[in-house]
């Protein structure tokens, strides 16, 4: 089990996630912890990352680079692992 988010981003992250991959909320979680760990972002960082992108509002918790990495780890492990 994970920690609450009491932003709702993680939750608001996993839902775009399932949406954009027809995937479920466990899928979307594992992938969520996949990019944090790869970029070594905290999850509720790359959850940011992802809301922001989606929803074209201002990051609060990381720099452009770091953000730029996350989107690049998205790309890569969650929209290449749901390509048919």
């Amino acid at each position: 089990m994970h920690r609450p988010d009491p932003s709702g981003l993680i939750e608001q992250a996993k839902g775009m996630i399932m949406l954009m991959c027809t995937c479920d909320a466990e899928q979307a979680f594992a992938a969520l912890r996949e990019v944090s760990r790869h970029t070594q972002v905290t999850l509720h960082d790359v959850a940011d990352v992802i809301v922001a992108s989606g929803t074209r509002t201002v990051l609060t918790t990381v720099d452009e680079d770091t953000a730029r990495r996350i989107r690049r780890e998205v790309r890569l492990r969650i929209f290449g692992a749901f390509e048919k």
